[in-house]
């Protein structure tokens, strides 16, 4: 037999609002007498026994207690046995001494103490789960175990359950109905009662005898009926509302205590439009219409309701959700969770732990706490999965990978998987010299132009992050033991050196734009870093670069001028009727040479006009081409030569063997115009289709917009028109047909820009190719390899 000890107070109201102030110990055995001399002397009772008109408690009744002890062993720990009919500690009858209804004595060492008496004024034969008869019996046991009112002051602390949670919500042992409820008398309809005991009587019952852990320790899956409310644990049918009668006895309204194992709430045979939480003591709704209707208006707000954690184990928590086909919100808990939305257009919010979120079909929504820069995203395209890392101290939101997702939100904003894939893709800064400056996301990489991949651009052990310092970096070049890199910042420069790793060692402190430091730099950078004209320091030694593009460079020496090889080295004099050509000799501009067979080839600049000069091979003048106009076919073949855009006209050549003159030529594929039609020609050489609209020729003029980028993609091309400060992008297939189009995009919108890496191009005009300075902000990204983007 048990003894009755007393327990102390918590603490925490939820608890200690439950704890009448004893419990068992010892194993607690239960019974249902059927004679009243079972009893022997009576004390501390009202001699229910021996009062005319005793009997055995109905069957029904005996079926909820044996539920009812079944759920409690599946709470706690504590140790229970069955006498039958016999005498035990506590015993279950029914007794006209009981009247109206139906009352327990707590736990005790009294013959009374612990023992079940229902009344004879109410049927109790017609206790089926989920309705009022059944649930006494859950309310009465609970007593027999050492739980009290909820409403009611008294127990261990004189406190009663804060009135939030003393509601049938919450707790079997409450009087009220609902949250602010009458204790006259339930208002719930009739299979609107509460179905297992709810989380502040779990949590108090293994406060009293601790918590079972084994209880669905393994792989468990849950599911209901969406027309009778029933549960099915992997798949075997549990006691159902009503009997499983369904119509108006299909409410779900139970807590699930799960104490291990993977679980997973499966809704998948759901059409409704689920609410589904694992949070500890949070609800979720399956369907409006089993709701449990608690009477005056008021419903539960949840169909099943998940347990508190006991001293924060979190065994306990329910690992996965599957929603339905409606458009369903799931959230989850702590730990590392597989949320699936299933069909419907579904928001799903992984909470804490790494978790793993399918959206399934539809438009979905991941949902992140944090600011976008507070994530690290990178994407597999092979397995079309997003990594979200969050950065934050802690990583409060862990790290996630989601698939079948189409809209990203975060605390600053939502951006949709397409605009973050542009927003992934590397973006070029410079790449002349030998080594090309490329931002990845808010990092930087040192990648070799020849192909491959660099180091990454690190500070303190940290990755160098965009707007992190108050300078723009603008050109890296690889020197001896690692690299060298420049910042701007208005009329000021700098250079820091790295070692091979990337990692920041020393700096050239703060350079001049017109000191000869910085200048003797934009040799090593092959740039006209401070925006002069001229590479280099301007001397009659050291010489000053004009144009190293191509394999010669035109430079400047005092008032004369020299081919030298790019590679190194020295060569020519530039010199006419034998002697050197000197600055200011022509009313012309020098822009450019290039070595040819037998000599050079020398270019010239006055206004809109050109002119090229030919030298022997020591730089004498032999003869030239005459005055070429800047749109001139002839003219645009020498830039293939000379290396460069001569006419300023964003493309470098002809680009239609046609004669059609070239709208822009960046990327793979050139936007050529040909007459008044437009062909889409690759840059590598060779013809493209002919764009075309409606099964015509797209003309000049036709629309109302101005083409300005074509580009290939896969099963076709992507189209860019602009009118005024809006953009669109137009779809076609292979055969530059019209398909459809992105409709009409602001020049400063994060989808404009992130068309722009697929253009190769500054489409809007901000001096930037991709998401500007302005989305600083944004997500924070990581390097590609191999196809995917990977986290450094």
């Amino acid at each position: 037999m048990a003894t009755s000890v007393n327990v102390s107070a918590t603490s925490n109201a939820d608890i200690d609002g439950l704890l009448a102030g004893t419990k068992w110990s010892g194993t607690i055995s239960y019974s249902f007498p059927t004679s009243a001399s079972t009893y022997g002397s009576y004390s501390g009772g009202n001699g229910e026994p021996t009062t005319s008109g005793f009997s055995a408690a109905p069957v029904q009744m005996q079926a909820a207690i044996n539920y009812a002890i079944a759920l409690i062993q599946g709470y706690t720990n504590a140790s229970i046995t069955f006498n039958g009919s016999g005498s035990a500690d506590i015993m279950v009858a029914q007794s006209p001494a009981a009247n109206p209804t139906s009352y327990a004595y707590y736990p005790g060492n009294y013959a009374a103490g612990g023992d079940v008496w229902f009344g004879t004024q109410y049927d109790y034969t017609q206790a089926k789960l989920g309705n009022y008869y059944f649930t006494t019996a859950l309310h009465e046991l609970g007593h027999a175990f050492g739980l009290k009112h909820s409403q009611e002051t008294g127990g261990v602390a004189n406190v009663a359950v804060p009135t939030a949670h003393d509601d049938s919500e919450y707790t079997v042992m409450s009087y009220r109905s609902y949250v602010g409820g009458p204790l006259t008398g339930y208002t719930n309809e009739q299979y609107g009662y509460p179905e297992t005991y709810m989380a502040n009587d779990i949590l108090a019952l293994q406060t009293l005898y601790g918590a079972n852990y084994t209880t669905q320790g393994g792989t468990t899956v849950y599911t209901w009926s969406p027309t009778t409310g029933q549960e099915f644990i992997n798949g075997v049918g549990q006691l159902a509302d009503g009997g499983g009668a369904g119509g108006s006895a299909n409410r779900i309204y139970e807590t699930v205590w799960d104490g291990g194992g993977v679980d997973t709430y499966d809704l998948s045979n759901y059409t409704t439009n689920l609410s589904i939480n694992l949070n500890p003591g949070a609800s979720s709704v399956f369907s409006t219409t089993q709701l449990a209707y608690l009477g005056n208006g008021h419903y539960a707000s949840g169909n099943v309701y998940n347990a508190y954690l006991y001293n924060g184990d979190t065994r306990s928590l329910i690992d996965n959700a599957t929603g339905g086909s409606g458009s369903d919100a799931i959230v989850g808990n702590a730990i590392a969770n597989v949320l699936k939305g299933g069909g419907g257009n579904d928001t799903i919010t992984g909470g804490g732990g790494s978790d793993t979120i399918d959206g399934g079909a539809g438009t979905d929504t991941a949902v992140y706490s944090g600011n976008g820069a507070n994530y690290a995203i990178s994407y597999n395209s092979t397995t079309h999965t997003f990594t979200i890392d969050d950065q934050r101290a802690g990583s409060p939101d862990g790290v996630d990978l989601v698939t079948n997702v189409e809209y990203f939100q975060f605390a600053d904003g939502t951006i949709s998987d397409t605009a973050l894939l542009g927003q992934l893709a590397p973006h070029v800064i410079e790449s002349l010299g030998y080594t090309s400056l490329v931002e990845v996301g808010s990092n930087y990489f040192f990648n070799p132009v020849a192909g491959g991949s660099g180091p990454e651009f690190s500070y303190g052990g940290a990755p160098v992050a965009q707007g992190q310092f108050a300078w723009s970096l603008i050109g890296v070049e690889a020197i001896t033991g690692g690299y060298e890199v420049a910042w701007k910042s208005g009329s000021q420069f700098t250079v820091w050196y790295t070692d091979n790793n990337g990692n920041y060692m020393s700096s050239a402190g703060v350079l001049a734009a017109n000191g000869n430091t910085l200048q003797a730099f934009e040799t090593s950078f092959h740039q006209d870093l401070n925006g002069d004209g001229a590479i280099g320091v301007p001397s009659s030694a050291g010489g000053m670069v004009i144009e190293s593009y191509g394999s010669m460079s035109l430079v400047q020496t005092g008032s004369n001028y020299f081919f030298h090889p790019v590679a190194g080295g020295s060569g020519p004099e530039f010199s006419y009727g034998g002697a050197p050509v000197a600055q200011g000799q022509f009313a012309w501009s020098l822009i450019g040479v290039e070595a040819i067979t037998g000599g050079y080839e020398v270019a010239w600049k006055s206004g809109s006009q050109f002119t090229v000069w030919y030298t022997d091979s020591n730089g004498n003048y032999t003869s030239n081409s005459g005055v070429l106009a800047a749109n001139s076919n002839t003219l645009q073949a020498f830039e293939t030569s000379f290396h460069q855009d001569l006419n300023g006209d964003g493309a470098i050549g002809v680009s239609s063997s046609a004669g059609g003159t070239p709208i822009e030529s960046f990327g793979s594929t050139s936007l050529v115009q040909a007459g008044s039609n437009y062909f889409f020609n690759p840059v590598a050489g060779g013809s493209g289709p002919e764009f075309r609209y409606g099964g015509a020729a797209v003309a000049q003029d036709q629309f109302a917009w101005s083409l300005i980028g074509v580009e290939a993609i896969t099963g076709g091309y992507e189209v860019a028109w602009k009118s005024g400060s809006q953009f669109t992008v137009w779809y076609t297939d292979n055969n530059g047909n019209y398909t459809s189009n992105a409709g009409v995009l602001a020049g400063n919108s994060s989808t404009l820009q992130a068309f722009e890496t697929s253009f190769h191009q500054d489409l809007n005009g901000d001096g930037v190719v991709g998401p500007s300075a302005a989305s600083a902000n944004g997500p924070h990204f990581v390097e590609a390899h191999h196809g995917d983007f990977i986290l450094r």
